[in-house]
């Protein structure tokens, strides 16, 4: 009986060390996979809002004074506007459409700019500026560098009164639109998911339009041929879809 009680503990001590290296040692678990970052794509459509300051040179004959030489008038103004647009991203390039539309505050009042006489006094403003471009551009990751050129369009108002009394009171008025082309270009940056603030340039060429004012009273007004430029510099924010 001795003999055995030996034989069976000394089987059970042989059998214990792998049968707790079997407890201890737990089977080797399988990790699962980590999923590739998302890749960065301009590709989508946008909308957003920009504003800034506007430029405009008028150079022609006042239609109310056809005599004079030819010369030129400077305004200034702000301009706040949205634009609608979409990108396709192909590599580091991408190519898009864009529209905007903005109202102008460009105006200058002074006395008979193009020539002028005494006791004129002139309003010239430009009310609005729209474009419809393809942009161009270079992407370094969530940074667009990009050009752009295409259609622009803009609208005239002018506004004139001699300031005399009597037989020679009058005054002139009219509206004029413009077609014209544009050219520029600027830098966007995602600063984060789906929004994007932008800078931006624009030049606007007009050529020459011939503007034949409406007039009352006694003042007359003569067609003349006055071209026009606009520059733009604007700062705005995208969200895009």
């Amino acid at each position: 009986m001795g003999k055995k009680l030996i034989l069976t503990a000394a089987l059970l001590s042989l059998g214990t060390p792998a049968f707790a290296a079997d407890i201890i040692e737990p089977a080797p678990m399988m990790k699962a996979p980590i999923p590739p970052a998302p890749i960065f794509t301009w590709t989508g459509f946008y909308i957003g809002a920009h504003g800034g300051g506007a430029w405009s040179k008028w150079t022609g004959i006042d239609p109310t004074e056809p005599l004079a030489v030819a010369s030129s008038v400077n305004a200034s103004g702000g301009i706040v506007g949205g634009q609608i647009g979409g990108n396709y991203q192909i590599s580091n390039f991408v190519v898009g459409l864009e529209g905007t539309g903005a109202w102008s505050g460009v105006k200058v009042n002074a006395g008979g700019p193009f020539g002028g006489g005494a006791g004129f006094t002139l309003t010239l403003k430009n009310d609005y500026v729209a474009t419809v471009a393809g942009r161009f551009g270079v992407a370094f990751d969530r940074v667009l560098l990009y050009a752009k050129g295409g259609a622009a369009f803009t609208r005239d108002k002018y506004d004139a009164n001699n300031g005399l009394a009597g037989a020679l009171a009058g005054s002139a008025s009219g509206s004029f639109n413009r077609t014209g082309w544009l050219a520029g270009g600027g830098v966007e940056w995602m600063f984060m998911p789906n929004w994007s603030v932008r800078a931006e340039y624009n030049y606007m060429g007009f050529g020459s339009i011939t503007e034949q004012p409406v007039t009352t009273g006694n003042l007359v007004a003569s067609p003349a041929n006055v071209k026009l430029n606009i520059q733009t510099g604007t700062v705005g924010v995208n969200y895009h879809f």
